[in-house]
């Protein structure tokens, strides 16, 4: 949805959401009752009946419009009723919807508005009259921080018989757009989708005028893309598992022999013949301490760590093949109307085509048919007015991503080229 706010000098700020300074959201439903249900939802999630404006056609009988389904609305229509003259007794729905109120707005006829929108266009109904556009509702738009001329668009919608939800979302815009839009709402930058409908056609009452889709048509291009969801499959690293090795330390007693040398004393004493004492026996008498040194082997106990053998692991890369299957969307735009007329003409010319180029694998119109498609678009471009294939025949081949001189381009030529001529001769 479209979002706005006015700047602090009193212009309007383009583009959306807060990036731009807009905070009010306006959302456009063919179905009323859509319309309701978003309001209801607006109010679940925590919007207050000072930030939801809602109003909608009564009485019209336009079809895809539900009927009010709160409670009974009088709408007094007669001269001079003007303001809000009636109001829902039943409040079924509940919130701005089980409160809203019935007026007559000048040049409309009856109508239902709720919520911010009551009061403002209670006094333009009254004739209060409101800025520039004063006594309908762009004016009541135009308060609400709408600018003028996208009030002016709403105004249209609304005399057409759509019920339109305004929000002053603040810092919550992107909430409010995301609800209105999951309940079927547009807004002024999304109406190229309703062209075609009674919205497209003049601006009642606001004094400008609107524009049919083949006078969109003349005035710009525009280019609706046909979109489509691949398949991306990627390859990532990721652990699929371990293999755990643990180690263990075990002990265990160990005897080894050995054999140890050790000296051994043995004291004798024995009787020998007397005799003098010797010279280096004068110190017989003194006490003292002999000491005589023992030697001998003792065992030194080492531990020593040897490899006795080995555990080798090894990984091996495996391949699997994986069908993946998902679901993707694909948009898909129909040309127009005159494409179909001439697909028979073109299939034929195919039939014959293929049937001269020998040598090539064979194809099926399914194969070809987006060749005679996208020849068929550049031929209804206005861009390539009156110019001839080969003049636009570069930018073409660049837009289904051939290059030039690139050998499959020659093989398709002929087909786009003849979906351009056919196209030109509508």
């Amino acid at each position: 949805m479209t979002t706005y706010d006015r700047s602090s000098s009193g212009t309007m700020q383009s583009g959306s959401g807060m990036a731009s300074g807009r905070t009010t959201v306006v959302g456009v439903f063919e179905d009323r009752r859509r319309a309701e249900e978003a309001v209801a939802e607006l109010e679940r999630v925590g919007f207050g009946h000072d930030h939801i404006g809602f109003v909608a056609r009564d009485g019209d009988g336009h079809s895809g419009h539900s009927s009010h389904g709160g409670g009974d609305v009088t709408t007094d229509t007669g001269p001079g009723s003007g303001a809000l003259t009636g109001a829902a007794t039943g409040g079924v729905l509940g919130g701005i919807i089980g409160a809203a109120a019935a007026l007559a707005i000048p040049g409309v006829g009856p109508a239902v508005a709720a919520g911010i929108l009551g009061p403002v266009l209670g006094s333009a109904a009254a004739g209060a009259g409101i800025g520039a556009a004063g006594g309908g509702l762009t004016g009541g738009l135009v308060t609400t921080g709408v600018s003028e001329e996208d009030a002016n668009y709403y105004d249209n919608e609304f005399r057409s018989g759509r019920t339109l939800v305004t929000v002053k979302a603040g810092d919550r815009y992107d909430e409010a757009q995301r609800i209105l839009r999951e309940y079927g709402a547009y807004d002024v930058e999304s109406r190229g989708a309703s062209l075609g409908s009674s919205g497209a056609q003049n601006f009642a009452g606001s004094g400008q005028t609107g524009h049919s889709t083949s006078q969109v048509a003349e005035q710009g291009v525009i280019r609706v893309p046909e979109i489509e969801e691949r398949l991306n499959v990627q390859k990532r690293e990721a652990q699929m598992g371990e293999v755990r090795i643990q180690k263990h330390v075990e002990t265990e007693q160990q005897t080894v022999p050995v054999e140890l040398r050790r000296e051994e004393v043995h004291v004798e004493r024995r009787d020998v013949a007397e005799r003098p004492i010797g010279q280096g026996e004068m110190n017989a008498f003194e006490e003292g301490t002999i000491r005589v040194p023992i030697r001998g082997e003792e065992a030194v106990v080492r531990k020593e760590a040897v490899v006795t053998g080995e555990v080798v692991i090894n990984k091996e890369r495996t391949v699997e093949r994986e069908q993946i299957t998902d679901t993707v969307r694909r948009q898909h735009v129909e040309v127009d109307e005159n494409y179909h007329r001439e697909r028979d003409n073109l299939r034929q010319h195919f039939g014959t085509l293929n049937a001269n180029q020998s040598g090539q694998s064979a194809r099926s119109w399914d194969d070809a048919e987006p060749n005679y498609r996208a020849g068929w678009v550049a031929g209804r471009d206005n861009r390539y007015a009156n110019r001839n294939f080969e003049d636009v025949e570069p930018d073409i081949r660049t837009s289904m991503g051939h290059s030039d001189g690139d050998d499959r381009w020659q093989h398709l030529r002929e087909e786009v080229r003849e979906g351009f001529r056919r196209a030109r001769s509508y």
